[in-house]
């Protein structure tokens, strides 16, 4: 009888079993997806009866980067919105506001009759990513409203 562990794994990309020859050694990419078998974004998880253990080799770290995670998690739980990272695709976290005055923005003129897009005073929610920590404004709730309405009203104007 064989010892399985050394002749059989599961790629943790597409979950298929790969045999390697013994006097070769274990793959380094899966031969069905192409993927690194490697430890990278993999999490060790040993079953130990009806307790669940994650572990690492840097404990220090794992017990930061855990506290920073669940902390990341409560906030995401909290808040309304929910926007995607445009650099890594995850969710970002609402930091707060920002509150833009006049004299801190100048609106691009406007053609014509037309008004300008967005004059001043104006507030946009702060998102920043907790992977990449990549920054994003978008305009707040309140102030969506407003310009909607006043680009609706302008636009009334424009066709009587």
């Amino acid at each position: 009888m064989s010892d399985d562990n050394n002749t059989a794994a599961v790629c943790p990309w597409c979950q298929t079993e790969i045999v390697w020859d013994e006097e070769i050694g274990p793959e380094e990419t899966c031969p069905h997806c192409f993927n690194e078998l490697n430890d990278y974004r993999s999490l060790h998880v040993r079953l130990d009866g009806d307790d669940l253990e994650l572990t690492d080799d840097d404990d220090d770290d794992m017990t930061e980067l855990g506290g920073y995670g669940l902390s990341v998690k409560k906030r995401l739980e909290q808040q309304e919105d929910a926007l995607e990272c445009s650099r890594c695709q995850d969710e970002m976290v609402l930091t707060g506001t920002v509150t833009i005055e006049d004299g801190q923005f100048s609106p691009f003129p406007a053609g014509g009759a037309a008004p300008a897009f967005l004059t001043p005073p104006f507030k946009l929610n702060l998102f920043v990513c907790p992977s990449c920590f990549q920054a994003t404004h978008t305009l707040s709730d309140e102030d969506r409203v407003r310009l909607v309405t006043e680009w609706s009203k302008s636009d009334e104007d424009l066709d009587s």
